[in-house]
């Protein structure tokens, strides 16, 4: 903890009075690395502290102004005291883990018992105070995130407090902006997706955020369960690989899990339509998902189930090139956790290995090409073909080098000598 209360040290060098609080006391107290150190400092010092420090940036925009910069090598934000002490600024933190405040002397403020519910694994509001809830009832699914991404138990109280809430105001879960829903879904989803969307329907949120999702309770799976349980054992087959699979851990393989059969009404997912593709998209857009990330998940969830059948290299290389080797290592992976989900991975367990090794072998050679071209991903540039071939800028330079690309993908050329022989085969 030493380096953080340096930190802490260096800005009371100038003059303020600062401490860590919320995300960063509470990975501290968990064992784990906080990325970026966030301090409670008071508003009227911060273009001091800034002055002084000479790096960073006050940003004003949002309800609590914030300076973001470095020290000592080290990312910080450091945000106004929420009141005119530390105490008063806890008290407005929504959960009693993210109101632990240390000082520049190492000692803890702990006024809500936060360090002993990170002992006991338990998620509490703040002094047991509903209002904070009531002031935002987004807060709601903050419990729930917490309590999935740590494996933690809600205090009975708050648990009683949030379902009283929702028998009451549940109406009030429709003013919430899709935008904020979409930040917390999202910081939901990429650590513990069955876990959080299991949360959600537990507490009747669904409705509230995805209503096509709970739809899909309703439509059978022609094998005695129904749609919604399907995608249920889908987030549960990605959520037990996420620790030790890294192309897992990424918004796209999630997201697809999520939205595999939105909009749908069969199993095999015939009925599949453009028309569900854009109800996927719009959700998406609300929830301030990148448009990159959104054109991976409905190209993997519109490609799967295609590899379940041989794909030879040469249409591997195609996809490639057309959709990012990122997208079909997705797109395949995903296919492998559906078919463990639905119970008939063993039935195309050798045409998934015989893909995965064809799809290998395609990466693999282009992987070549960068090695050999110290990161280019070709062999030879627009201007280097017609120099060689004594062509003028064209669509026909644009055909040489995709069919140049797929001679690599496909092993028929693997070195600056091959490519240069075959495109003047190409012209002879």
């Amino acid at each position: 903890m030493q380096n953080y209360l340096d930190v802490l040290e260096k800005v009371e060098e100038t003059g303020a009075k600062a401490w860590l609080v919320g995300d960063t006391v509470r990975m501290i107290e968990m064992g784990m690395q906080p990325e970026v150190i966030t301090l409670a400092v008071d508003t009227d010092d911060m273009y001091s502290i800034l002055k002084i420090l000479g790096n960073g940036t006050v940003d004003s925009r949002g309800p609590y102004p914030a300076l973001r910069g470095e020290i000592l090598g080290v990312p910080f934000r450091a945000f106004g005291l929420r009141g005119s002490t530390i105490e008063e600024d806890l008290s407005c933190r929504d959960l009693s883990i993210e109101a632990i405040a240390i000082r520049s002397d190492g000692g803890m403020i702990d006024p809500f018992g936060g360090r002993f519910d990170i002992r006991n694994r338990v998620i509490r509001l703040t002094g047991d105070n509903v209002e904070l809830i009531e002031s935002d009832p987004l807060r709601i699914l903050r419990i729930l995130r917490f309590a999935a991404e740590f494996e933690m138990d809600i205090f009975w109280k708050t648990d009683t407090d949030v379902r009283k809430f929702l028998d009451v105001h549940a109406d009030r879960m429709n003013d919430i902006p899709q935008e904020r829903w979409g930040r917390e879904i999202m910081k939901g989803l990429v650590r513990r997706p069955h876990r959080f969307i299991k949360m959600c329907n537990d507490y009747r949120l669904l409705p509230y955020f995805l209503k096509e999702l709970d739809d899909l309770k309703y439509i059978p799976d022609g094998k005695g369960s129904n749609l919604y349980e399907h995608v249920m054992k889908v987030l549960q087959v990605i959520e037990s690989r996420l620790d030790t699979d890294k192309l897992m851990q990424s918004e796209s393989f999630v997201l697809a899990g999520l939205f595999q059969y939105i909009g749908t009404k069969t199993l095999d997912g015939s009925d599949r339509t453009k028309l569900t593709d854009r109800r996927i998209t719009d959700y998406m857009t609300r929830w301030n998902i990148p448009s990159e990330t959104i054109d991976e998940v409905i190209a993997t969830i519109g490609s799967y189930k295609s590899f379940y059948e041989p794909v030879s290299e040469k249409k591997f290389c195609e996809d490639v090139l057309e959709f990012s080797r990122y997208a079909i290592e997705v797109a395949l992976q995903f296919s492998k956790c559906v078919a463990v989900a639905g119970g008939f991975r063993e039935k195309y367990s050798d045409v998934l290995e015989n893909n995965s090794w064809n799809l290998n072998q395609v990466l693999r050679r282009f992987n070549n090409v960068m090695l050999q071209t110290q990161g280019s991903s070709r062999y030879m540039t627009g201007r280097e073909v017609m120099s060689l071939l004594n062509m003028k800028p064209g669509r026909r330079v644009g055909e040489l080098l995709e069919g140049l690309d797929m001679a690599v993908g496909t092993g028929k050329v693997n070195s600056r000598a091959g490519a240069e022989a075959w495109l003047k085969e190409q012209i002879a």
